[in-house]
This record gives structure tokens, sequence and C-alpha cells, in this order.
């Protein structure tokens, strides 16, 4: 069994990359297509390349992010051989055994100016068999980092495994949820990274509808040395991208927050008052982030002409000398269940979920759907619990930014709105008193119709407070003296029918928040207003069609907008999570109570962009490379 040396690795960032293009003459052999000569050991170099945090997508503005986001403890490379990466079969794993160091500066850059490398690792040497490729035969390279054990669960079966099937594996949950084995931003093991799809073609202003999407990189001839030594002193030649697989959702809340009332002002709010929580999370993800060909030309027409075509970058990994050249981000993917959501945890977050303060981050998994499921249902948000008031308070339906803090708060709602009724049984009364025998003749007789409103129990699960209103007699005079006990024993004898319980004022449903919590949501944009905007009618708000008009024509107020040639190219990604994105959301204000009780998102079919009735958020969220998204959010 003869046996070939693969030389590799100067890991960068996020998107390994100290991977130059310097040729080094290869011996040419037919037989094997690749330069390797059978019977001897033969050698590889490669280069793997972290694109460093996410990105600012409005500008392409790269950021680095934490040091143990992109530290990496251990890693393993796959190799594939075949005519095209899906299907080249498995031919073996090897381990990444080597440290990663900061890179103070990237000389080779994209045209922004940016480096988008955050780290470089040593050059690693690695014997491996040699793979007898043929000569229609390419090799391919494939890393998964922070993988101790192989406990991202992946699997491969040499000759058998095609790069296909081992791309749509499921990873285990590993640098997302279990921070307790070790794993994640803050464990020693760190956040798991995998090779990325990048594309040959920008995006921005002009379609990169004939890109090439290119996840396996390709190990360039150039790169293969007869000699152990030889592949030491060369500098690697191909690049292995790579990203998290995780997404990052951190949550600032401004020091003016504050919640805006009607008639009331503003409640200022401490942000050490204001937690939140993730909710409608997704619970697996791939192995490889999956990217369709047949979204690249989709654009939006009314974004920044820079913009327009989204799902590729515009700035390449590097201006130059590296394989492939150019490359360029790809910024959306398909999820684990794209096409049929299920599966999704928290619609409904419990209150002690809320564990989050400002400042803190959360790692979750990627979170996309098909252009028609923007919903509520489907869509991931952050839940935020705010204690706006000291104590209890109520609103009642129809004055829902209204704190009401006292009974006597409601009786004065209650009694406005029962003031036609009241009028009636005054109206009543004082025709019975007129006929009555129990009152001298032309007496005047004066009353007070009282207004009772007395609470039932709290249903818990919805925060209604169900009461009843009884209407009763007070101040009862008789030509101007205070009645005596007979007198008003009369009066409310010939008052039965018209006192007593009455039905509760319609829609009037009272809600309570109990200890002064009041619970609202927000949903996260990926594209958002920048690279999909979006402009509804307002009668549009509950029909689907009409939020996002199948044909992307939208016309509001006379005016006719051609957002795309369809929905899809309009508005696909226009909201979701996709790994190795940070989603910042700054909260800087509220206007208006929210719920009593945490939202129950589960089977809500209402479009994204249907705003809430009772309340709105304002946020701005920020993605950097990381790509940091932004939102700020006024709720």
């Amino acid at each position: 069994m003869k046996k070939f040396y693969l030389f590799a690795l100067a890991v960068a960032g996020l998107l390994f990359g100290a991977c130059t293009s310097e040729t080094v003459d290869v011996v040419a052999e037919p037989e094997t297509g690749y330069g390797l000569i059978p019977g001897e050991s033969s050698w590889l170099a490669v280069g793997i390349a972290m694109p460093g945090d996410p990105i600012t997508r409005a500008n392409e503005d790269l950021n680095d992010g934490l040091a143990t986001e992109y530290a990496v403890q251990t890693g393993t490379l796959y190799l594939f051989k075949g005519a095209n990466e899906d299907a080249a079969t498995f031919f073996g794993s090897f381990p990444i055994n080597t440290t990663f160091s900061s890179e103070t500066s990237d000389v080779e850059v994209g045209t922004s100016g940016i480096g988008n490398i955050t780290s470089t690792s040593q050059r690693i040497v690695q014997e491996i068999q040699n793979p007898d490729l043929g000569i229609t035969d390419k090799l391919y390279a494939y890393v998964i980092l922070n993988d101790e054990g192989n406990a991202t669960g992946i699997t491969a079966t040499v000759g058998t495994t095609t790069g296909a099937q081992f791309k749509l594996q499921q990873l285990k949950a590993i640098g997302i949820a279990a921070e307790a084995a070790g794993y994640g931003a803050m464990g020693a093991k760190g956040l798991v990274m995998t090779s990325v799809p990048i594309a040959t073609v920008a995006g921005g202003e002009s379609t990169p509808a004939d890109a090439e999407i290119i996840t396996f990189s390709e190990i360039d001839k150039n790169a293969i040395y007869k000699t152990k030594a030889e592949a030491e002193a060369a500098t690697a030649a191909t690049c292995i991208y790579v990203e998290r697989a995780a997404a990052k959702v951190e949550v600032n809340v401004a020091e003016t927050f504050g919640i805006v009332l009607d008639g009331n002002g503003k409640v200022a709010v401490p942000a050490a008052d204001v937690t939140w929580a993730l909710g409608n999370v997704n619970v697996a993800y791939y192995n490889t982030r999956q990217v369709d060909k047949t979204w690249l030309p989709y654009n939006n027409t009314e974004a920044n002409p820079v913009l327009k075509y989204r799902m590729v970058g515009r700035t390449p990994f590097f201006a130059s000398s590296h394989t492939p050249n150019p490359a360029y981000r790809t910024y959306f993917g398909k999820d684990i269940n794209f096409d049929g959501k299920a599966g999704l945890i928290n619609a409904e977050l419990t209150d002690a979920q809320y564990a989050q303060k400002s400042g803190d981050v959360v790692y979750t998994y990627e979170n996309t759907f098909d252009e028609n499921s923007q919903t509520y249902a489907n869509t991931t948000y952050v839940g935020v619990k705010a204690k706006i008031s000291d104590g209890d308070f109520f609103t009642i339906q129809g004055q829902p930014n209204t704190m009401l803090k006292t009974n006597a708060d409601i009786v004065a709602v209650v009694k406005t709105r029962l003031r036609d009724v009241i009028n009636q049984s005054i109206a009543a009364i004082n025709a019975k008193i007129r006929t009555s025998t129990d009152f001298p003749a032309g007496s005047e007789v004066t009353y007070d119709v009282t207004v009772t409103v007395t609470e039932g129990t709290l249903n818990a699960e919805t925060g209604e407070l169900p009461y009843t209103v009884t209407l009763g007699l007070a101040n009862v005079k008789v030509d101007g003296a205070a009645a005596t006990a007979e007198q008003v024993a009369a009066l409310e004898a010939l008052a039965a029918d018209n006192i007593g319980k009455v039905d509760n004022p319609a829609n009037s449903k009272l809600l309570k928040y109990t200890g002064g919590i009041s619970y609202y949501a927000t949903r996260i944009q990926h594209f958002g207003d920048v690279e999909t905007p979006w402009d509804g009618p307002a009668e549009a708000y509950n029909n689907y069609d009409l939020v996002y008009p199948l044909n992307a024509t939208q016309t509001i107020d006379g005016k006719t907008t051609q957002y795309g040639t369809s929905r899809a190219s309009a508005w696909l990604g226009r909201w979701g999570v996709v790994r190795n994105n940070w989603y910042s959301l700054n909260l800087t204000q509220i206007n208006g109570i929210g719920s009593p009780v945490p939202e129950d998102f589960s089977g809500n079919g209402t479009p994204d962009d249907n705003p809430p009735t009772s309340y709105f958020i304002t946020a701005e969220v920020h993605i950097l490379p990381w790509v940091k998204r932004t939102q700020d959010v006024e709720l």
C-alpha cells in the first residue's frame, strides 16, 4: 500500500486562507492525471480559509467577532475523488493538528480594502494513502473544525459515500446547545465550522446567474509534490473555505429604552428590567449550507443597485493569487426543513426561558423557508419580556395602550362605555317614580346610578380577566334631603328591573398584566428592508397574496411598483436565520403595551409583514462577518 503526503492548512479566521498561487513545477504523468508516480509517495499542498466574521451586508464590512468564536481546537480533513464534487466518492479522512494565530493584517484582500481572514494556521504535513487518481478524476477536500472525536456525527464509507450525500448529512447539535459538554463559543471545544459554498461570479449590481457554486475545494495540480521536502518548502495553493455552522443572535437594549403609552407619555424602562429569549428555533442543520443555483439571478429592483442581486457578495475574498479566483460569499441557504416547515421549537416561550439580558448572545440553527412561507409560525423571533410597571395593571379592549392601575380606573372606562345603558335605566326609573304612590306627588327624587366591576378568575394562559358589571343606586334624596330607609327601599323596588347585573360593554375584554410584566416579539430579518424592500397596502395585511404578490407587483395609492419578476425573486430570504450570520437587534423603543403572556405563534399563518395590532417594535439589525446583520427594533 503506497502513500503520499498532504501538506495543508493555513487556516484563517472564518475562511481560512493563507492560500497563494505560487506555482511549483510538477512532473506530468498521464497515468494519474495529477503527476503522481505509481509506486512512490506524493504530497499535497492546500490551505484552509475562513471568511472573517459576518458582514454588514449593506457595505460588506467584515467583523471578526470574539476570539472564542473563531478559535480552532480540532479538525478533520475529508478527501473525495471523482469527476465532480457531487459525484466524487469518499477517499479518506485525516486529523488536522495545528495551532492557529490571529493575522495582524491581510495583504491580499477584496476590493473593499478590508481583509477577509481572521487567523491562519501553521503549515501541516499529513501522510495519507495514495488515492490512485485516474486521468479524469479530481481530488476534492472538505473540512470540519472543532469536531473532537467526530462529535458532529458525520460518517462516510470509502468508495461509496458521494459528495452529494455527504453534504446533506445532519450535524449533531454541538457548538450551539451543548456548552455543558464544552462546545459553543464559551466552551473549550469551540464552535463547529464546515466548508462553505462559494460563488465564482460577483453579485450586487450585475447578475451572478452564470456563477458556479463550489463547496468542495479541488486540489490544484500545482499543489501536489513528489517529496515531503517540497511540500514543506512550498506555499499552499488551494484554498478550503469554511464557515461557522451556527447563527449568532444578540440583543442590545438602549439606555433610553421606554414604552410609549396613549395619553401617558413614555414610561422609562431600565435595561435591567428587560430580558429576552429566542423563539421558533430549528432543531437541526445540514453538514453543508445548501445553496440553490436557481436563486442566483433573483433580484429586488427597489433595492440599492449595488445590492440588487443579493444572493452573492460583490467583494471577493482575495483580490488575486488564490484558487479558485475570484471567490465570493453566498448569502442564503436551505435549512433542513426548508420546503415543509416542521420541527421548530419554542413557538410559545415559557416565562422561565426569558433569561437573556441586554448584550447577551445566543447561538442557534439556521431557519429558512421558501417564498410562500414567510409567516409568524415559521420565522425565528426574539421574544422580549419587560417590567413596565411596579405592580399589576390592566388594559381594556379598544384602549390597548392605556395602562389601568386600579379597579376605579376600570370602572371609569366601563361607565363611559355603558353611558347609553345607564341613561336608559335612569329614564325608566324616573318614569316609574312619576306614577308611584311611594313618593308624595310633586316631590323631587334624585339619585346616582353606580357601576361596580367585580373581577373573576384570571386565565393564566391568555391573561384575560373575566369580570361582571353591576348597576346600583346611591345618594338617594327626596326634595333635597337624604331619603329614609323606607324611601330607599321603595326606590330600589321600583328600579329592580333596571339595576343589578348587566351585560359587559361590547368589545371590552379585560387583560391583566401580573407584576407589571408585558411580552413582545419581533421576527428576525435576513435580507430585510435593505436588500428585499417591501411596502404593502394596509388592506393587504391579512392576505398573503397581496402582502407578497406572486408577480411581485404592488399598487399603492395609484403607484405601481415592480419589485422583481416573481415573489421569490423579490422577497426570498427577506426573513429567516442563516448560519455564520450575526443578527444584532438593538431595541430602541416600544410603542404600546404588549401581551400579558408570552405569545404563541404555532400555526399562525399571518404574513411576517403584517404589523401587530397593539404595539410596534423598532429595531435595527446588523450583520457582520461573521456577516453581521443589525436590526433596530421599535415595538
